[in-house]
């Protein structure tokens, strides 16, 4: 049953995060109005890259599959909207449908994670795109293992089918990445990009 005080919003928010578990970002910038003293409390590994303080995906508030924190998020976490998100609040689609988009994106993340499992070690505390990274820069060629140029050839487009997804559904306008079909070889999204 629901509180009387959520929303669409907050539901749809709570039951997806896959801008807090490493599938759609890498990093999410602070932002001044945060308090590194309070993140860190709230149990936030900060770091400070070029000049930047943020901290890396996936996201260390995130346990079993909801925001720990939800309420004292950081404001780039609070003000981010995804596609489906936006796609509520202005009545183009249904709360039941943004859940359906949630739900496969969540699947495809799944298929992802198991191929990447099966093509070689990598560490789950990593966002996706790193994992990703870090399996197909090992070479496969003409001479490789026939079961593992099938597995490289599943890796690369269960990749490719959730990028279009996060792309298509999720990323809004303003955050979209520069150059599709590069996507998955460049350097990871960042949130607040």
């Amino acid at each position: 049953m629901s509180h009387p005080h959520e929303t669409a919003e907050s539901r749809l928010c709570l039951a997806c995060g896959i801008c807090c578990n490493g599938v759609m970002f890498h990093k999410v910038q602070i932002r001044s109005s945060d308090s590194p003293r309070e993140l860190i409390n709230l149990g936030f590994k900060l770091h400070r890259k070029h000049g930047e303080l943020l901290f890396f995906q996936p996201c260390s508030a995130h346990r079993d599959s909801q925001c720990a924190i939800y309420a004292q998020r950081p404001e780039r976490c609070q003000l981010f909207k995804c596609r489906q998100i936006l796609k509520v609040a202005s009545g183009e689609i249904t709360e039941a449908e943004a859940m359906e988009k949630i739900q496969a994106a969540m699947a495809q993340a799944a298929r992802l994670n198991e191929l990447l499992n099966q093509a070689g070690k990598t560490d789950p505390k990593r966002p996706l795109t790193k994992r990703y990274e870090k399996i197909t820069a090992e070479p496969v060629g003409p001479f490789s293992d026939p079961a593992t140029v099938q597995l490289r050839q599943q890796l690369e487009a269960a990749m490719e089918e959730l990028e279009e997804l996060l792309e298509n559904e999720f990323r809004p306008q303003s955050n979209r990445r520069p150059a599709p079909g590069a996507h998955h070889k460049s350097t990871p999204f960042t949130h607040g990009n």
